[in-house]
């Protein structure tokens, strides 16, 4: 039986908790590899592993909505 995916708006990137648990693999706002850009295992989403690249934030970096 194969795992169930989410599709991204965009595509995922990895978290900081992502690079937390693998630093040598995940970067934190660097896409996931390729053959998962877009439909990725939903456990990693549910994790905290990854997320849409449009709604990442880089930690320093401001939104339009802070203020």
């Amino acid at each position: 039986m194969s795992e169930e995916k989410v599709t991204a708006k965009t595509y995922w990137v990895w978290t900081d908790q992502a690079a937390a648990k693998n630093p040598s693999r995940s970067v934190p706002g660097v896409p996931i590899w390729p053959h998962y850009l877009t439909d990725a295992p939903k456990t990693w989403l549910d994790e905290g592993l990854i997320i849409d690249a449009e709604d990442f934030v880089e930690e320093g970096q401001m939104s339009i909505f802070d203020y």
